[in-house]
C-alpha cells in the first residue's frame, strides 16, 4: 500500500492511499489518476506492484517520465522518491499497514481490563510527574536550556561537475573570495526550479575557456513564456592580492524559441584567460524570480553576490 502526494496542482487535491496491484496515470477520464496538467498523455505511466517492491513505468514513448529528475522508461520506487509527469509533481512514499477494508476483531472482556489498567497506569504516572514539577524550587535553580544555533545548510543539485564541495578552489587553503572577518553573503532563495539547470560543463583550450549550460523547462503553463525567461552567468577572478576574488558583470544569455518541456544548451565564453579564472555561477529567472542557481567549485555559491532580477534583459 503506498500514498502519492500532489506537489503542484492548480486546484488542491489531497493525497491518495492505494491498494491496487497496477494503477494507471494519465488524461484519459478511463485512468484510475486522471491529471490533465500540460505534458500528460492519454495513457502516461502505470505504478505497479511486484514481488520484489513497487515499480513505474512509462506507457506512452510520447510522454516524459521522471523520477526525481533522471527520465526514466521503468524505475523501482522507494519511498519519498518524486515522480514528474508532464508539470505535474507527485511524491511516493510506501505506507505500512494492512488493507484498508479489513475489518479489526472485537475486544473481548481480557482485553478491555488490559486496556483500562495500561491507562490507568499512564494517568497515576503523569499526575506523579506534575506534582514533581509543581512544587517550589530555588531561585538560583536554572530550569531552561541554551541551545546553540545550527547552521542550516542547503543541498544543491548535482550538475555535472567534477570539483567536489569540499575542495578548495586552486589549491587555495580556503575558497578564493572568503573574508577572514566577514562571514559570506546569505544563501539565495531558489524557488520552483521551473528553469531547472540539468547540466554545467567547463572546457579549456590552450588560454580560451567555455562554459555549456544545458537547462529544462517545465513550467506550469502550456507554453512556455520565452520573453520571461533569463540565464546569467557570472565569473569569478583572483584578484590582484592573489587570495580573494573578484566577480565579473553577469553575462545575460540570449533566450531563443524553446518549447515548454524540453532542453536547451547554451554556451559562454569567458572574457580573459586561464589562469585568473576561479569559477562561475549559474542563475535562472521566470518572470524575475530566481528558478535555479548552480555553482563551480560548489563553494561559490555561498560566495556570489546576488544580480537583481531587475539586470535581466
Amino acid at each position: 500500500m503506498y500514498r502519492l502526494v500532489f506537489q503542484n496542482r492548480a486546484g488542491p487535491k489531497e493525497p491518495l492511499v492505494i491498494d491496487l496491484p497496477s494503477l494507471v496515470i494519465g488524461r484519459r477520464a478511463d485512468c484510475q489518476i486522471q491529471l490533465v496538467e500540460p505534458g500528460v498523455s492519454d495513457n502516461h505511466a502505470a505504478i505497479e506492484r511486484r514481488a520484489n517492491g513497487y515499480f513505474v513505468r512509462r506507457l506512452d514513448s510520447s510522454g516524459v517520465t521522471y523520477v526525481n529528475h533522471d527520465v526514466i522508461t521503468e524505475r523501482r520506487l522507494s519511498s519519498g522518491d518524486e515522480l514528474e509527469i508532464g508539470s505535474a509533481r507527485i511524491r511516493f512514499e510506501i505506507v505500512h499497514g494492512g488493507a484498508s477494508g479489513q475489518q479489526r476483531p472485537p475486544l473481548d472482556l481480557l482485553q478491555a481490563l488490559a486496556t483500562v489498567i495500561v491507562v490507568a497506569v499512564i494517568a497515576g504516572e503523569v499526575i506523579l510527574v506534575g506534582s514533581m514539577f509543581s512544587e517550589n524550587r530555588p531561585n538560583k535553580v536554572k530550569l531552561d536550556v541554551t541551545h546553540s544555533p545550527t547552521a542550516n545548510q542547503a543541498g544543491t543539485e548535482a550538475t555535472g561537475l567534477s570539483t567536489p564541495a569540499t575542495a578548495p578552489a586552486d589549491g587555495l587553503s580556503q575558497p578564493r573570495g572568503t573574508a577572514a572577518t566577514a562571514p559570506p553573503p546569505a544563501e539565495p532563495t531558489v524557488l520552483n526550479r521551473m528553469i531547472r539547470i540539468a547540466r554545467t560543463d567547463r572546457s579549456d583550450s590552450g588560454d580560451a575557456v567555455s562554459v555549456a549550460v544545458q537547462v529544462k523547462a517545465q513550467v506550469g503553463e502550456r507554453e512556455l513564456n520565452t520573453a520571461a525567461v533569463a540565464i546569467c552567468v557570472q565569473f569569478a577572478t583572483v584578484n590582484s592580492a592573489g587570495f580573494g576574488v573578484d566577480w565579473r558583470e553577469p553575462i545575460w544569455l540570449k533566450i531563443p524559441a524553446w518549447d515548454n518541456f524540453t532542453s536547451r544548451t547554451f554556451t559562454v565564453h569567458y572574457p580573459g584567460v586561464t589562469h585568473e579564472l576561479v569559477g562561475f555561477v549559474v542563475r535562472t529567472y521566470y518572470h524575475r524570480q530566481m528558478q535555479d542557481v548552480a555553482a563551480a567549485p560548489p563553494s561559490l555559491r555561498h560566495l556570489a553576490p546576488n544580480p537583481p532580477p531587475e539586470g535581466a534583459p
